[in-house]
């Protein structure tokens, strides 16, 4: 069995590789092209890593919503999302404001999300090890990669109904993405948004037994 796992807006592959999962192949999210939508830059994904079929397909945060519009675009598997959501109105508030003010946010102003303070904040609890590679993935993310990716997501419909088994996997004291009362999810208790970092054998544990069918599969439509 192969999963496929995308990162985080602002994240690279470093944010997955602490995951021990068997068949684990973690891509690199593509370079947004201006413009496009979500649904095409699933497209691209799709195509340029070379899924197919039967794959269990996933992500984290951001990743997680492009693979779940993946998802819609081919037989999958299986969908893991990690702490992720695939309706539009749960991002953080952040990106709704950069988006009705994308126009005015200077570049300076994106460059600030890997100011140490405020990625502790946002991730915590996280040791001093993840938080320095936390701020170097942020630090490393191109303004206009920051621009499109939350337009793409702001402006995707969302997912209605899957059509393959879904897990989610969330983080109790998560800050970007909280945790909804009474959601089903697979919850690590006290994880934040970075928890792929800090609680690696659970997240891997959890996807490990939904890859062979066990607890934690759900046909529920995710929120």
């Amino acid at each position: 069995m192969t999963l496929v796992l995308f990162p985080g807006l602002g994240a690279d592959s470093r944010l997955l590789r602490p995951l021990g999962i068997p068949g684990l192949r973690i891509a690199e999210n593509l370079a947004p092209e201006e413009g496009e939508s979500l649904t095409h830059f699933a497209e691209r994904s799709i195509e340029a890593h070379g899924r197919k079929d039967g794959d269990f397909i996933g992500g984290a945060s951001f990743g997680g919503m492009a693979a779940a519009e993946m998802s819609l675009q081919m037989k999958a598997a299986g969908l893991v999302l990690l702490g992720s959501c695939v309706a539009p109105p749960r991002l953080p508030a952040f990106m709704h404001l950069l988006y009705r003010f994308r126009a005015l946010v200077p570049d300076f102003a994106l460059s600030l999300r890997g100011f140490p303070a405020l990625v502790r904040w946002r991730f915590r609890p996280v040791g001093d090890a993840e938080l320095g590679l936390l701020c170097d993935m942020a630090s490393r993310t191109l303004a206009a990669h920051i621009r499109e990716y939350g337009r793409m997501a702001y402006e995707w419909q969302g997912l209605g109904r899957p059509d393959c088994p879904v897990l989610r996997v969330h983080g109790d004291s998560d800050r970007v993405i909280p945790l909804r009362e009474g959601e089903e999810a697979v919850v690590l208790r006290n994880a934040g948004h970075a928890f792929t970092l800090t609680y690696p054998a659970e997240t891997s544990e959890a996807v490990s037994a939904f890859m062979r069918g066990g607890a934690g599969r759900s046909r529920n439509s995710p929120q």
